[in-house]
């Protein structure tokens, strides 16, 4: 355990990944430690998945929506003396 983390008491975990012998692991930034991650597929998967693809199609009509706006708009020209 490095010095920063022994004072911070807390660790800084990078993304869960699978290591040779196909454990899903994470893995300390600073010290180095390691610890089993926990599978992220469970019986509410499908539910988040389909919450946040419905959450991108939502954000992604609004930015049509927007640019249709946007370029319906008359563009003001500067008086030229």
């Amino acid at each position: 355990m490095s010095l920063f983390c022994r004072l911070a008491r807390r660790h800084y975990w990078c993304t869960p990944h699978r290591s040779s012998d196909r454990r899903l692991i994470q893995v300390c930034y600073e010290c180095g430690a390691e610890r089993p991650a926990r599978e992220i597929l469970d019986d509410l998967a499908p539910e988040r998945l389909n919450h946040s693809l419905a959450s991108a199609r939502s954000r992604m009509s609004s930015s049509v929506a927007d640019a249709e706006i946007t370029q319906a708009r008359p563009k003001r020209l500067a008086l030229v003396k």
